[in-house]
């Protein structure tokens, strides 16, 4: 067998025994969300990066709030490989979704084009008909066509009540509940998500030089600060 063979396989929780022997706390990676372990990540390598510069990349090395860093980045970026797969099924589900919803606001289209064709075309259609051709024409006119438009609404009406449902039901929602697809926060930090803080041992001139975008982390607390953050367990 070989040595490679023999070696046992990094893992995020094997990272997390050694930070909790190392350091006195954990991230808890079960409260993670694939997007804030991204934005994490990325503040943290500022933070590594801002340290090499300090400190220089030797020296660094030998610094123990760089090694936090560096933990707490390689379980995020295991955690995150293993997650890949499932972000990416769950892109390509809302994705789904979304084109379900496509089909209801296709079908909304239709009921507005009906609608509007009910009350604005059609009653002065009819003017036009009793002005240029006569009243029995106009009269025999909205007879036949407003039926027909009044079952087409209907059943619009209908099937549009009955692909919302479907795409509620799709999207795993309470179909009691108003539709909502939950997008209006992409791209953003959860309201509430607290900022990373100090393990102690990061030069406290970080804090200035972290950019806005890394949601005002300043060091590795950026990953494991408080029980709203990644569960940061202290012993």
């Amino acid at each position: 067998m070989r040595l490679s063979e023999m070696r046992t396989e990094v893992t995020p929780k094997k990272i997390n025994k050694i930070m909790e022997s190392r350091f006195g706390f954990t991230v808890d990676y079960d409260n993670l969300t694939y997007a804030k372990a991204q934005r994490l990540t990325k503040a943290l390598a500022e933070n590594i990066v801002q340290i090499k510069k300090s400190f220089g990349a030797h020296t660094a090395e030998k610094n123990s709030k760089y090694m936090e860093l560096m933990l707490v980045k390689e379980g995020l970026d295991k955690w995150l490989n293993s997650e890949q797969g499932l972000f990416e099924s769950e892109m390509g589900r809302s994705e789904a979704v979304l084109a379900a919803k496509d089909i209801v606001d296709s079908v909304q289209d239709m009921l507005e084009k009906i609608s509007k064709i009910q009350n604005e075309q059609v009653p002065a259609l009819i003017d036009t008909i009793r002005d240029q051709i006569g009243s029995e024409q106009a009269e025999q006119f909205k007879t036949t066509i407003s039926p027909t438009l009044t079952e087409l609404y209907t059943a619009l009406s209908t099937a549009r009540e009955t692909a919302d449902t479907s795409v509620r039901a799709l999207a795993g929602e309470d179909v009691a509940s108003p539709m909502d697809m939950g997008v209006g926060n992409l791209g953003g930090a959860p309201a509430g998500e607290p900022a990373l803080g100090d393990l102690g041992g990061a030069p406290a001139d970080l804090d200035s030089d972290v950019d806005a975008d890394t949601d005002g982390f300043d060091a590795t607390d950026a990953a494991v600060g408080g029980e709203e953050e990644l569960g940061r367990e202290r012993r």
